[in-house]
């Protein structure tokens, strides 16, 4: 089943990283890249090869670029991590040739994620997401739009385009659907929650958290409420129901078949 949730934690906060496993969490990253300070990428390292696994959802490394990039890989390449792992997060993936790099180091069992954070990876959408390890995309957002020099309804406007064109290649490669941007109101769950469903009905298939309040109502706004179950079981009884003719749901309105795949996707997304 798509996780819904994906909850950023820092790499050198062992107390940090329990507390991440022990939430409400779909699944939880690991953080070797922005959030920890570059004198603190070694505690980190040391963290992810002793961290304990977690008895429910995945667990995800974000690992960054350039020379970091190597050091991180290896941290994750350790048998008894590698094992635990479920996958990595490519910070600021721009290129095949990390990926490639990627693979190389962990082997084609442990799956990747591709961070699109940047204008380059943005050009290069299809090139990434098509790549044989990549199973989905993430977008980074705020990463982005501090390239783009971007802020405000003009950021939004701009990020609505990424979007859309993060799906439909997401789609077109036959790849889970992305995940979004975190939130940064970190007490605002009426906005995360308002938003999360603004990315749900766009065609994501959830986002990146980076508290553990933020699961729940992410949970919430990713997963079918019961009159959209109540909808999906009708039209489903409804089409199967009928041998010939036109059919029609409750509402009046038309099923036909790609009614009746949203209809299955819904009851699929519960929980």
């Amino acid at each position: 089943m798509t996780n819904r949730s994906f909850l950023y934690v820092p790499g050198d906060r062992p107390d940090r990283v329990a507390k991440a496993m022990a939430s409400s969490a779909d699944a939880v990253i690991v953080d070797l890249e922005d959030a920890v300070k570059p004198d603190r990428k070694d505690d980190a390292r040391a963290v992810v090869r002793a961290c304990a696994a977690r008895t429910t959802g995945e667990v995800w490394v974000r690992v960054g670029s350039g020379d970091d990039l190597p050091r991180d890989l290896a941290a994750v390449a350790v048998p008894a991590v590698a094992e635990l792992v479920h996958g990595v997060v490519v910070a600021k993936c721009e290129t095949t040739a990390v990926l490639d790099q990627v693979v190389a180091a962990l082997g084609e069992h442990v799956a990747v994620a591709a961070l699109v954070e940047s204008a380059r990876a943005v050009r290069r959408l299809d090139d990434l997401v098509a790549h044989p390890a990549v199973v989905q995309c993430h977008l980074g957002e705020v990463d982005l739009l501090a390239e783009l020099g971007a802020h405000g309804d003009g950021g939004e406007e701009l990020l609505r385009h990424v979007r859309a064109e993060l799906v439909v290649a997401s789609v077109a490669a036959g790849r889970l659907a992305p995940i979004g941007g975190v939130h940064l109101a970190i007490d605002d769950l009426d906005a995360l929650e308002r938003t999360s469903r603004r990315l749900a009905e766009t065609g994501f298939a959830g986002r990146a958290v980076i508290h553990p309040s933020h699961c729940d109502p992410v949970h919430a706004a990713f997963g079918p409420g019961p009159a959209e179950v109540a909808w999906a079981r009708d039209v489903l009884d409804r089409w199967d129901a009928a041998t010939d003719g036109a059919i029609r749901a409750a509402d009046g309105t038309m099923i036909d078949e790609a009614v009746v795949v949203r209809a299955r996707r819904v009851l699929d997304a519960r929980r």
